[in-house]
C-alpha cells in the first residue's frame, strides 16, 4: 500500500516503544493517527507531535491531524469508542497497527494468583485485543468500502520461545497463526 497524505490510521500502544515510533513515521508521510493507549501523558505528548509532522502536509484542517484516545485494549468498550471516534472524525480507516504488547511480570508456574493482573493479562493485551482490534479494522473497513491493510506487531519470541516466559511466547506467536487464516 502507498501511504498518502490524508489517508488514516489507528495505532494501539502508540504512546511508547515501536507503536510511537509507527506513529511518528506514519505522521512523516502526512496520515492522520490515531493513537490508542493507556498512559495519557505519553499518548499526548505523541499526539502532539504527530500534529507538529502533519502541519507540512495539511493546513487549514477542520478536524485534527492527530487524535489520543486513552484506551485499554483489553476493555471492548474502550477499542469500540476508540474506532468510533477514529471513523467519525475521519470517515474511513486505511491501516490499523496493533502494537499494544506486554510481557508476563511472573513465571507463571509460579504465579500463586488467578493470573488476571499477570499472565492473563498478558494473553488478553498480546491476543486477545489483537482480534477485536483486527475485526472492528476490518468492520470499519468494509463500511467504508475502501480497502485497508491491518498490522499485527508479534516478537521473535513467538517464533523461537523464550523459556522464562511461555505465556509472552505464546501469546505473541499467536497473532502470526490467526493473521494465516484466509
Amino acid at each position: 500500500m502507498e501511504l498518502k497524505p490524508g489517508m488514516s490510521a489507528i495505532v494501539t500502544g502508540g504512546a511508547s516503544g515501536i507503536g510511537r515510533a509507527i506513529s511518528l513515521a506514519l505522521a512523516q508521510k502526512g496520515l492522520f493517527v490515531t493513537v490508542l493507549d493507556f498512559s495519557e501523558e505519553r499518548g499526548m505528548e505523541v499526539a502532539v507531535l504527530i500534529e507538529k509532522e502533519n502541519a507540512r502536509f495539511h493546513q487549514d484542517l477542520r478536524i485534527p491531524s492527530s487524535m489520543f484516545i486513552k484506551c485499554d485494549v483489553t476493555n471492548a468498550g474502550d477499542v469500540a469508542d476508540g474506532f468510533e471516534r477514529h471513523m467519525k472524525t475521519y470517515g474511513s480507516l486505511d491501516i490499523c497497527v496493533n502494537s499494544a504488547g506486554i510481557g508476563t511480570p511472573v513465571l507463571f508456574h509460579r504465579d500463586k494468583t488467578d493470573g488476571r493482573s499477570t499472565w492473563r493479562r498478558t494473553i488478553d493485551i498480546d491476543f486477545v485485543a489483537v482480534i477485536e482490534c483486527t475485526r472492528l479494522a476490518i468492520q470499519n473497513m468494509r463500511s467504508a468500502k475502501r480497502p485497508g491493510v491491518v498490522i499485527n506487531l508479534g516478537s521473535a519470541a513467538g517464533l523461537y520461545p523464550i523459556y522464562a516466559d511461555p505465556i509472552y511466547s505464546g501469546s505473541k506467536g499467536s497473532p502470526d497463526t490467526f493473521l494465516m487464516v484466509k
